[in-house]
């Protein structure tokens, strides 16, 4: 009889040092025993439970409060075991996000190189573009320039071939003049003995 005034007497007394955490389990919208706060509450009445238990002799109090250890080992068991899946699974998620930001980093390295190649193709057709073109001027002003030097060598020609024809049309002249003249000194000497025989006849 007297155990169990004293086991009532210490769920009491516990239940009334709970009081201002499970005021806290309300304000907060905590509930169950899985708050660190309740776990460790429920630890110190574990040991409350069994101390007492213990000092008075009462089995069924260090029974409950044994039960009561190994409930709240196991909860303490289970938040370690929730707290080391919660660290891995943001380990894993911050995995991911480099393995992510190392794709990322990859695609737009991938974009940034396939772009220098574009850039790079689009100069050696611009270059390859200015060195035809450069090409076909210089093939058209080689053309130009021979075409020119082939008619300065014709107008040559022709000047030097107007120089030999009028020369010789002077010198042809010239030879009618002194043909003439010839012609004209023919005649002086015809006149002349004509005098000279007119003048002995009419001796």
């Amino acid at each position: 009889m007297l155990q169990t005034i004293q086991r009532t007497a210490v769920r009491s007394w516990l239940s009334a040092v709970r009081l201002p955490l499970s005021a806290a389990e309300i304000v907060v919208g905590k509930s169950g025993s899985n708050w660190p706060p309740a776990v460790a509450f429920e630890g110190f009445e574990a040991g409350v439970k069994r101390s007492i238990g213990t000092l008075v002799k009462d089995d069924q109090l260090v029974q409950e409060g044994t039960l009561e250890r190994g409930k709240v080992d196991q909860l303490r068991r289970a938040a370690e075991l929730e707290a080391t899946a919660e660290r891995r699974r943001e380990e894993a998620e911050a995995r991911f996000e480099d393995k992510k930001e190392t794709v990322q980093e990859r695609d737009r390295r991938l974009e940034r190189e396939q772009q220098e190649r574009e850039a790079k193709l689009a100069q050696d057709e611009a270059a390859r573009k200015r060195k035809v073109e450069e090409a076909a001027r210089q093939k058209e002003e080689t053309a130009r320039k021979a075409d020119q030097a082939r008619k300065k060598a014709v107008a040559a020609q022709e000047r030097q071939a107007r120089a030999t024809r009028l020369a010789a049309e002077s010198e042809a002249l010239e030879h009618e003049k002194q043909a003439v003249a010839a012609k004209g000194e023919v005649l002086d000497v015809d006149r002349a003995l004509n005098a000279t025989r007119t003048v002995r006849k009419r001796s």
